[in-house]
């Protein structure tokens, strides 16, 4: 049997997004004893929490997710380290699916706000595309710098159709140096141009 990680952050009430996203909020909606049954409501962005970016989020008449095949996200994956930042040189010469462990997600929690991040430099996005990686992840909530003039990173990545992962919870700390089959199933949402998932890791 695999072992199995989760690299998913919690979806709950008071939990940190990102500046100027939809303020998410989990409240129960029914009860058992009140109704006799227990439902919630659930409001989030399509990019709260642990997510998936599609190339429709910053390319103009690139696929949604709807448009993806639903094993896009998924595949045969390595984790490196990095100190903060994804910088050209901490790039691996191949692979598949690459996530970087920034650090950023262990203060990840109650009424944190997201001022300063790990993210991945203009430069190591173009090495991804020339090294043909199909799916980047990271740690924190986005593969650009905080409080960016141009989203170039995305922009790199996603007009080339690699796909991103972003605000992996810090279980990935559990996989540094380590390959790994990766599981991300993202919500099918229509013309979504990203999409809240669930991603686990299978250690053989």
């Amino acid at each position: 049997m695999a072992k199995v990680i989760d690299l998913s952050l919690m979806v709950e009430e008071g939990m940190p997004y990102y500046p100027g996203d939809p303020v998410p909020s989990v409240r129960q909606f029914k009860s058992l004893d009140k109704d006799g049954v227990n439902i919630k409501e659930v409001h989030l962005g399509t990019h709260s929490g642990t997510h998936v970016d599609a190339p429709a989020h910053f390319v103009k008449g690139a696929p949604s997710i709807d448009q993806l095949d639903p094993m896009s996200y998924s595949g045969r994956a390595v984790a490196v380290k990095v100190d903060g930042v994804v910088r050209k040189g901490d790039i691996p010469e191949s692979g598949e699916v690459v996530f970087f462990y920034t650090g950023t997600n262990r203060n990840w929690r109650h009424g944190w706000t997201m001022q300063s991040f790990g993210y991945i430099e203009p430069e190591a996005a173009e090495e991804l595309v020339k090294r043909k990686f199909k799916v980047v992840g990271i740690d924190s909530p986005s593969v650009e710098m905080p409080r960016f003039k141009e989203p170039l990173t995305h922009v790199t990545l996603l007009s080339h159709g690699v796909l991103i992962i972003e605000n992996l919870s810090d279980s990935l700390s559990q996989l540094v140096g380590k390959t790994f089959q990766v599981l991300c199933l993202p919500i099918k949402v229509r013309e979504g141009d990203g999409a809240p998932a669930r991603v686990v890791a299978l250690l053989e």
